[in-house]
C-alpha cells in the first residue's frame, strides 16, 4: 500500500480492497472444494481471458464488463488495463502451480488478499511511514501482520513466520508488483 495514496480516494481503496479479499477467499473455497487441479484450471482460463481484455482494451475497445471492472477497481496511471488483477491471478497461479500442499497455498492466498488488503485500508490511515520505505505506514505493515496470522489456520503456528516474512517483505520499495512478489515470497518460504 502506498502512504502515497490520496486520503479522499478511501473509499475507492476500500472498494477495491474489499474485492481484494472476497476473489482470495473465493479462490481457497475453490482450492480446498474443487481441488489443486480446479484451481490451476480456473485462474490459467481467467488469466487467458484476461490477457485477450487487454489487448482489446489496449487496442482502444470497450468491452463492457473490462471497462466497468475497470473504472470501479483501476488505479490510475496504471501500466495496462487491468495490471493488479492481472498479476494477482499470475501470483495466485504460481501459488497453485508451486506449492503442492493445499494448506500451504491456502496459506499464502490469505498473506495475498487478508494481508495485502487490511495493508492498504490501515495504511491509509496511517500517519507513521515506515523508516526504509516512506510511501508505506507503520498502521499498513501492522495490519498486513495480523490479517496475515489467520495462515496459521492451514499450517499451524508456522504461519506466524510466514507472516513475518511477508510483512517484511511487502514494506520494501521495489519495482515488483505486490500481487506477485508476496506469492514469490511464499513459495520460496515453504520451498525451503
Amino acid at each position: 500500500m502506498s502512504f502515497l495514496i490520496k486520503r479522499g480516494n478511501f473509499s475507492f481503496e476500500l472498494r477495491r480492497k474489499l474485492f481484494h479479499f472476497f476473489f482470495g477467499l473465493f479462490l481457497i473455497f475453490i482450492l480446498f472444494y474443487s481441488g489443486r487441479k480446479n484451481l490451476i484450471i480456473f485462474l490459467s482460463f481467467f488469466l487467458f481471458l484476461g490477457c485477450i481484455m487487454i489487448v482489446l482494451m489496449r487496442q482502444g475497445r470497450k468491452i463492457p464488463i473490462a471497462y466497468w471492472l475497470e473504472e470501479t477497481f483501476e488505479r490510475e496511471n496504471v501500466r495496462f488495463p487491468g495490471y493488479g488483477a492481472f498479476w494477482y491471478v499470475v501470483g495466485a497461479l504460481l501459488l497453485a502451480l508451486f506449492l503442492g500442499s493445499a494448506d500451504e497455498t491456502a496459506a499464502a492466498i490469505v498473506a495475498l488478499a487478508a494481508g495485502d488488503s487490511a495493508a492498504t485500508i490501515f495504511g491509509i490511515r496511517g500517519r507513521h511511514p515506515l523508516h526504509h520505505n516512506p510511501h508505506k505506514t507503520v498502521e499498513g505493515s501492522v495490519a498486513f501482520f495480523v490479517f496475515t496470522l489467520p495462515a496459521c489456520l492451514f499450517v499451524g503456528w508456522i504461519g506466524v513466520e510466514l507472516a513475518a516474512l511477508v510483512t517484511v517483505v511487502e514494506s520494501l520499495d521495489t519495482p515488483v508488483d505486490d500481487n506477485l512478489l508476496i506469492p514469490i515470497t511464499a513459495i520460496l518460504f515453504f520451498i525451503y
